[in-house]
């Protein structure tokens, strides 16, 4: 690009070409002007100087009330129920899983306490003066916590030694499966049973293993929490009698500071929540217990805070919703089970699902998609199981389309003949409503157990084995289609 530069003249005075210092940049860019003194520029934000003037404090006040208010439509009591309280996954620990010193850093310290008391015993003159003695008392702590810090990053070395050399300790399918794929991108129970593994591997005396906390078992155990105050009062009362003065404050802080340690919410009783007419105290209590321990307190909260608001339906679901926590594990009966392994059924199966059922089945297949190279075998069992998956969905997208009986009726009808899949998958689903209606016909009570136990289930985070809300809310749509369907089936059709 042809620069103008004729139109410069040399000769001009200027306070910019007269200022502008020479580089070697100049052997390239020396013809154009320097226009930095012109651009107003800044290390915080170099487009500064293009944006239009910030709004002062005021400005942004009245900005903000002449925007719409925005009400969210939802009570804590029900915000609260959305946090599992208990460590489903790992990268969503719980708020209380707070840090606590190993095993090793309690062996260590009670190590430098002694070693302290010894040293001192015999290098320290009984005839110094006590500035001497301090600092000589000083001196020895200081040497054992560089002892003990070196004794520490030991630990920690050989344990990373462990973890970056896991190939050639683990056994060999967990071998397999970390060269395969990344440590922490495994299922959570095989990090549990490989940590194991290496935590066996390395030398007791440098293992990293979580000691017994105070504060934990008392968050998770009332029986514990008890007996730990009554630890506190019995050592309380037996250095009672021999403390005075500032003694005995010292040692009534210390009690006190150990009680909230173990009961940090001790002030959280049922009378207290009884007497409560505040809502917003009220709802920092039912917050605390929440993220801290889940204590049953909570539905006391919940239902003091409905009658304060005077709303039957908050007291109704504190009611459900304690039903659920005391009796956590739902277990079915004879006959509910056989409900729930057709609810099972029911659901679609999603692409893993019917693939590890058609090897299960197959074993040649299994073998096939192990070992073969030819990419075309590949394809067509890709594309097999592609189809078969595509099938179940169309089946299932017809049976819970919302549309009246008469047309979801002809809908699976017509859906088994568009192809081979569609009809195995059509055959499939009548012969589950066929059992489903025989099954509900013959246990009525026992079907609608079923269906408030499986409802509670995908409410409940801590129910194990549990299926998702949302395949809860399918299964029911299903049950519901499927028996209406077969009621317009033929004995011939199902």
């Amino acid at each position: 690009m042809r620069r103008a530069v004729s139109s410069f003249r040399p000769s001009a005075p200027n306070a910019i070409f007269a200022e502008q210092k020479r580089t070697c940049v100049d052997k390239w860019y020396g013809h154009l002007l320097d226009l930095a003194p012109l651009y107003d520029w800044s290390d915080e934000n170099p487009h500064e100087s293009y944006k239009g003037r910030k709004r002062v404090p005021n400005e942004v006040q009245e900005e903000l009330k002449g925007l719409p208010k925005v009400e969210f439509c939802s009570l804590w009591e029900v915000d609260n129920t959305t946090r599992p309280r208990y460590w489903h996954d790992d990268k969503n620990p719980p708020t209380y899983d707070f840090w606590t010193p190993t095993a090793l850093e309690h062996r260590t310290d009670a190590w430098v306490n002694r070693t302290l008391v010894e040293r001192a015993e015999r290098e320290i003159p009984s005839n110094a003066s006590e500035s001497d003695k301090t600092t000589l008392l000083n001196d020895i702590h200081e040497e054992c916590l560089v002892l003990q810090d070196e004794a520490l990053q030991r630990a920690k070395k050989v344990n990373w030694f462990a973890h970056t050399n896991m190939m050639d300790i683990l056994p060999d399918p967990l071998r397999e499966q970390v060269r395969l794929d990344l440590f922490e991108d495994l299922h959570i129970l095989e990090r549990q049973q490989i940590r194991a593994i290496l935590r066996e591997w390395v030398p007791e005396k440098y293992r990293l293993e979580n000691a017994p906390d105070m504060r934990k078992m008392a968050l998770e155990s009332p029986k514990h929490r008890l007996g730990f105050l009554d630890a506190i009062d019995k050592v309380e009362e037996q250095f009672k009698g021999g403390a005075n003065g500032e003694k005995a404050e010292a040692l009534k802080a210390l009690a006190d500071f150990y009680r909230r340690q173990v009961h940090p919410y001790a002030h959280i009783t049922p009378k207290a929540i009884e007497a409560s007419t505040d809502l917003k105290e009220l709802e920092q209590w039912s917050r605390d217990l929440f993220y801290y321990n889940g204590d049953a307190l909570i539905f006391d909260i919940w239902r003091r805070a409905g009658e304060i608001r005077k709303d039957d339906t908050t007291v109704v679901f504190a009611d459900q919703v304690q039903a659920e926590f005391e009796d956590q594990v739902i277990d079915f009966s004879e006959n509910e089970r056989e409900f729930y392994e057709l609810f099972k059924k029911v659901i679609p199966l999603t692409e893993k699902e019917f693939l590890l059922k058609q090897m299960a089945e197959n074993p040649v297949l299994e073998e096939t998609l192990k070992h073969s190279s030819d990419i075309h075998i590949l394809e067509e069992i890709e594309a097999f199981y592609n189809e078969h998956i595509e099938a179940e969905k169309a089946i299932v997208d017809s049976l819970v389309s919302g549309k009246g009986t008469a047309v979801v009726v002809d809908d699976f009808r017509a859906s088994g003949s568009s192809s081979n899949a569609h009809y195995i998958a059509a055959r499939k689903y009548k012969t589950l409503a066929h059992e489903l209606s025989l099954l509900a016909d013959r246990y009525p009570e026992d079907f609608a157990s079923f269906r408030q136990k499986i409802s509670a289930m995908g409410n409940h985070h801590a129910q194990p084995d549990a299926p998702f809300r949302a395949r809860v809310v399918l299964g029911g749509s299903l049950f519901d289609s499927l028996i209406n369907v077969s009621d317009h089936l033929s004995h011939d059709e199902l």
